[in-house]
């Protein structure tokens, strides 16, 4: 078995000092770093909607990037009765130009990338340049920890290319995407903790819509959200993350009273506990009095710094202990309903509070 495991691997994979290219050949980085120092022989492939583009090899002599050897890459999207290209030459030189030569972007890529295409309908609607900063290693809840999408679009008939810097993540969310007429990704969100350590990298999600005919939509309210994706089949930490986003303190009272059990399994899984330091990022009316109120609630509940800490100590110190969690269940769902999102998260999520306030989403304070 591992003879064999080992052949498959030799056949996705090659190394810069065991094989011997040639020109014309197809190489591909499968989004593996800013720096590659591998070369695979077939694409990265996302659910479908992302599809890396191969790079063909023209020549086998230094590129200007010390990589040995040169290549050609490129793209079409038929926008209208347009077609917009996309080149990108030894992996780091990008241009996109319309089929009459004008060239719309010019741009050298900070690391290096292949193209990658995103497509919705079988059709390509845009593409990205990037990677996974840790060849997928680690981080495995996003796909891209750095992702620059490109979308061209038309303008009051002129061509228009709106790009953004993403951490795209298609494989945590893909069953929650539904089949309309225009394409929802999700951006890797990064959720504060009281310290870096406590900090969730790439764990939340934000979604935006993409077409040709307005580029990129950031702006979907809930209702529009709900439409566009089944948030019941996200994971239960990324659905509560998204209610309490939108402040859907109903909604998420509903899903805490019918999915306690799974919700806490998901935590104790998959995240860490994490209690609100009282620092609030955004713009809220009464914050002094929100902040006493939650203090209080964490009074009630028993939780203080000493076993706060005593947790720290513990063999597994990143998921509660049951009797925890017990309690807080007890008090939950004690309570038919509740007047706000703070007073929910403090009476249900207490443990897990700087995961679910963080995700809050508002006008900066600052």
């Amino acid at each position: 078995m591992k003879k064999l495991l080992a052949i498959m691997v030799l056949g996705l994979l090659f190394t810069n000092s065991s094989y011997s290219f040639e020109i014309g050949q197809n190489v591909y980085f499968n989004a593996c770093t800013a720096n590659p120092k591998q070369y695979f022989n077939s694409p990265l492939n996302i659910k479908n909607i992302l599809e890396e583009v191969p790079n063909k090899i023209t020549k086998l002599e230094k590129s200007k990037y010390d990589r040995e050897f040169q290549t050609n890459a490129s793209s079409t999207i038929n926008l209208v009765d347009k077609k917009i290209t996309l080149y990108l030459s030894d992996f780091r030189d990008m241009t996109i130009k319309d089929n009459e030569g004008i060239i719309l972007v010019d741009r050298r890529v900070s690391g290096a990338t292949s193209i990658y295409e995103i497509k919705h309908k079988g059709k390509v609607i845009a593409w990205g340049v990037g990677w996974h900063k840790n060849c997928g290693d680690g981080y495995k809840h996003v796909d891209f920890t750095a992702f620059r999408l490109f979308v061209p679009y038309m303008d009051s008939g002129k061509v228009k290319i709106q790009n953004k810097l993403f951490e795209l993540k298609i494989n945590q969310v893909k069953d929650a995407l539904l089949d309309k007429d225009k394409l929802i990704l999700a951006n890797g969100d990064t959720i504060s903790g009281n310290s870096s350590a406590n900090t969730y990298f790439y764990h939340g999600a934000s979604f935006f819509e993409v077409d040709n005919e307005n580029g990129i939509n950031f702006d979907l309210k809930f209702d529009e959200l709900n439409k566009k994706i089944d948030i019941n089949k996200l994971n239960p930490a990324l659905i509560l993350s998204i209610l309490a986003k939108y402040q859907q303190v109903d909604k998420l009272n509903n899903y805490t009273q019918n999915n306690f059990d799974k919700i806490y399994e998901d935590f104790s899984n998959n995240y860490w506990w994490n209690v609100w330091d009282g620092f609030i990022f955004i713009k809220i009316d009464n914050e002094n009095k929100t902040i006493n109120n939650f203090y209080e609630t964490l009074k009630k509940l028993s939780i203080t710094n000493e076993k706060i800490e005593k947790l720290y100590e513990a063999e597994i110190y990143y998921a509660l202990p049951k009797e925890e969690i017990e309690i807080v269940k007890k008090n939950c769902l004690s309570n038919d309903s509740y007047k706000d999102i703070f007073e929910l998260i403090g009476n249900c999520y207490p443990w897990h509070s700087s995961w679910m306030i963080n995700s809050i989403e508002g006008e900066p304070k600052y």
